[in-house]
């Protein structure tokens, strides 16, 4: 998941992931939602990352706005 002080590189897990434009270290925090369990698949582990970040705004979750 990205932190506020990164530039985003691409705007879709999903999409990044289909398009194979993943750096190995995006590539290992999938795989590592994999290995606990949080996601059957890289697709899926790509799929909740986008709900998160869809569902869950940065800067507001951070000040509790």
């Amino acid at each position: 998941m990205a932190f506020i002080h990164e530039r985003r590189e691409f705007s879709s897990w999903v999409q990044a992931l289909g398009a194979e434009e993943l750096t190995l270290e995006q590539l290992a925090v999938l795989q590592a939602m994999v290995d606990e369990g949080e996601a059957g698949s890289l697709a899926q582990a790509a799929q909740l990352l986008d709900w998160q970040e869809s569902v869950i705004d940065n800067d507001e979750h951070m000040y509790g706005f």
